[in-house]
């Protein structure tokens, strides 16, 4: 990479990991104050539910403004505004009771619609500032440190808002969100548009989807995606909450404990998918497979397990291969798309993500409610096992392409 690369790539990192610590604080600190203010749990659960709906929605958008600026304009005005609006809850956060709940709920949801152009922006830009040979190393590297984020940002966020409040605290999110605005200017992108005829909505907004359609690689990854998301709502919160009371019989503190391991298992897995990377970058699609065989095998123990100890350690060799899986499900859409549709397609692909979580989380939770949570999660091993029989019918599909 040349200079110029290094540093807008070293501005895109950090200011990404500061935007994604904020994120964590900020959601610690909404849901608590919504609480505190209403005593409610089912409007606690409405910040959430805006999170992930609004960002559902903004995927849809995302294709037309992509279309119209250079992915580091996009992340900049959508930090920016998640900045400015950011400020107007801190203001407002002191007044808030169940009268105005609205006014805040209006609020979150911007935030989250702005926040929805930032992943797919994000992703695309990475090969537009590294080589393509370095890609999945790169892509190792800020997996690291988003799980490092997560790993840090969870139980210091709920450390300091037991010492400060929810009000100072959201005061350092602000200051976090600034500082991390003012990185995303300072990138250095020379990449020119793309397209000298302005595309209707329609060609904007489908073009994503289309290309994922039309290649049996990207649909093969896709459809591996969906089945593994729909897996993964047996891990939120509610779930959870019942497996350790009901399974493991233990206190709700071991949740946290799990999840501290899932995330460390996350972190050491990728330290060690950085120091293979080269070995890993040859054979992507076989990586993807067996990382999902793993997963299911896995999931389908922590099921039946019945001991803490044991539940933490497959949480922790959990993150192992979900770490591998998702490094290499990037790196393999980088490759095979072209630069200039990449960020249409993470649009697309984050659309069918968030839309399968929120449906996944309401079925499993329901299912919990009725059958139990041992059923929830061997039917969450299914779904893995699903995932992995696709790409074992699709394995020649899932070989890296270059780019045409």
């Amino acid at each position: 990479m040349s200079k110029f690369h290094i540093e807008s790539f070293r501005f895109l990192w950090i200011g990404q990991m500061l935007a994604n610590l904020g994120d964590v604080i900020y959601t610690v600190c909404l849901t608590t104050i919504v609480y505190k203010a209403t005593g409610s749990v089912t409007l606690m659960s409405f910040v959430p539910f805006l999170i992930t709906i609004t960002a559902l929605f903004s995927g849809f958008i995302a294709p037309i403004i992509i279309d119209k600026y250079k992915l580091k304009w996009i992340l900049f005005f959508s930090q920016g505004g998640k900045t400015a609006l950011l400020l107007v809850i801190c203001l407002f956060v002191s007044f808030i009771n169940i009268k105005n709940l609205l006014i805040l709920y209006f609020l979150i949801a911007i935030i989250s619609f702005l926040d929805g152009f930032a992943t797919p922006a994000r992703n695309a830009l990475i090969p537009v500032l590294v080589k393509e040979k370095e890609l999945v190393k790169t892509n190792s590297f800020l997996a690291i440190l988003d799980q490092l984020t997560q790993l840090i940002a969870w139980p210091i966020g709920s450390i300091l808002l037991v010492v400060w409040g929810g009000s100072y605290l959201l005061w350092i999110t602000f200051l976090l969100f600034v500082i991390s605005s003012q990185l995303m200017f300072l990138i250095k992108q020379d990449q020119q548009p793309y397209k000298e005829t302005r595309a209707s909505v329609w060609e904007s907004i489908s073009e994503g989807w289309l290309i994922i359609v039309r290649s049996k690689q990207l649909r093969s990854v896709t459809i591996m995606n969906l089945f593994e998301t729909l897996a993964n709502g047996v891990w939120i919160t509610a779930i959870l909450y019942v497996y350790v009371e009901d399974v493991l019989n233990k206190q709700e503190v071991w949740w946290g404990v799990i999840n501290a391991f899932f995330f460390a298992g996350m972190f050491v897995g990728g330290l060690i998918v950085y120091k293979v990377s080269s070995k890993l970058e040859l054979q992507l699609g076989k990586y993807i497979i067996w990382s999902t065989c793993s997963l299911s095998i896995l999931t389908l123990f922590f099921a039946l397990a019945s001991n803490v100890w044991l539940a933490l350690l497959i949480s922790f060799v959990y993150g192992f291969p979900q770490m591998v899986k998702d490094v290499a499900e990037v790196s393999i859409v980088q490759k095979s798309v072209r630069k200039e549709q990449l960020a249409k397609v993470f649009s697309a692909r984050g659309t069918i993500m968030y839309a399968a979580f929120g449906i996944s989380a309401v079925i499993l939770g329901w299912i919990t409610e009725e059958y139990g949570v041992t059923i929830t999660f061997l039917l969450a091993a299914g779904f893995f096992l699903l995932s992995f029989l696709v790409g074992i019918a699709n394995r020649k599909h899932l070989l890296v392409k270059q780019k045409s």
